[in-house]
């Protein structure tokens, strides 16, 4: 691990940020941006779905499973740079104040943001009990997006010591236990849909694999391996075939999972696909294989403040987007809809966070934002 962490500090300089990492989030930014965006126009359930021309699905799912692949390059990013650290008890507890304790401190002003702005938005009085079980962790908010934090935050509580423990496994082992997390949580799953959509009995793993983190923790282990075998990985990248071989996966398993859901729906099985469709895995490895070397000669700026900004895009673009929609639905053209949704929201929440963030301290304390672009650290 140690000659791992000096060949990245001698590539890049063990100083600046890494643009590739920065194009990444900016990336799965956006594409959590454009899943939201795609809901509310097509509404993706049987019956305005079945109703839909086939030039329409195509578009709608495409849009959909693209938008899809935000969460797992978030999860995969969050793997890359938090599981591959090594812990001791003084890196266990700044790991807590500066990761855990900061996340949990700015959701909860969130909660409080969005119950507000739900009781502004929806012409009702302040829930305080609604409230109260939000703060608790008792009861999702009533936005479609607040399920990841919670989520991130119970990562968050083990991942130094299972980070550890990771560090000790050797290569076979972590192989083998990937085999078995992906085979019953992905692979199962993903017969099963088949399965139900023809009537036919499931499959029903009698293995409990909640201890590995289940759907999400997978991600996280999968960053975490592209990082510890970096050196290897690198070495493929350079080869032309490998890097063709990366895009036929990432184009193959991105219309297959659009061909999925069409198939789906004419068997009049509502499906949009979810992170534990066995192609999901595949889509974001390929994206985060790609894009993680590149270095920019321009835009690179942007892309930087875009990175940095990426969390707070992430938390105001669902009231940003609700807002946008109200204005856009006349327009009567539900791809037009969905573009001018997807782009609006993502430039004027930029905008929007970016300006915040030039107040002192303000950035810090809404959305986690480091005052100065600070380096990458492994």
């Amino acid at each position: 691990m140690m000659e791992k962490t000096l060949h990245r500090e001698k590539k890049y300089g063990g100083g600046g940020r890494i643009d590739g990492l920065d194009i990444l989030r900016s990336l799965a930014a956006f594409y959590v941006v454009l899943n939201h965006s795609i809901e509310p126009p097509y509404h993706l359930n049987l019956e305005y779905v079945s109703s839909m021309p086939f030039r329409a699905k195509i578009f709608c799912f495409a849009g959909f499973t693209l938008g899809r692949s935000g969460v797992p390059i978030f999860l995969l990013l969050s793997g890359y740079l938090l599981v591959s650290r090594e812990y001791d008890a003084q890196k266990t507890l700044q790991f807590y104040k500066n990761n855990l304790l900061s996340l949990l401190l700015t959701w909860e002003i969130w909660i409080l943001i969005y119950n507000l702005f739900l009781m502004w938005f929806n012409k009702k009085p302040f829930d305080i009990g609604t409230y109260i079980r939000n703060v608790f962790f008792l009861q999702k908010v009533d936005l479609n997006h607040t399920w990841y934090i919670p989520m991130i935050i119970g990562m968050y509580i083990f991942l130094p010591y299972a980070a550890n423990i990771l560090h000790t496994v050797s290569t076979e082992i972590l192989l083998i236990f990937m085999i078995i997390v992906y085979g019953y949580l992905y692979i199962v799953s993903s017969i099963n849909l088949f399965l139900l959509a023809n009537s036919l009995p499931q499959l029903i793993s009698q293995l409990d694999l909640s201890y590995s983190g289940n759907v999400y923790g997978f991600y996280l282990l999968l960053g975490y391996c592209i990082r510890r075998w970096e050196i290897e990985i690198n070495k493929l990248l350079k080869r032309p075939v490998v890097v063709l071989g990366i895009v036929g996966v990432l184009v193959c398993n991105y219309l297959l999972t659009i061909y999925t859901q069409i198939t789906l729906y004419d068997k009049q099985y509502a499906y949009n696909v979810w992170y534990n469709y066995f192609s999901m895995p595949l889509i974001g490895i390929a994206w985060f294989l790609l894009l993680k070397n590149v270095q920019l000669k321009i835009g690179k700026s942007i892309i930087t403040q875009t990175s940095m900004c990426s969390f707070g895009i992430y938390l105001l673009h669902r009231p940003v987007q609700m807002i946008i929609i109200r204005w856009i639905e006349k327009i009567g053209d539900k791809s037009i809809e969905m573009i001018v949704n997807v782009v609006g929201t993502y430039l004027l929440t930029f905008c929007i966070v970016w300006i915040i963030c030039r107040v002192p301290h303000c950035g810090k304390i809404f959305f986690m934002y480091k005052e100065k672009p600070v380096a990458y650290r492994m």
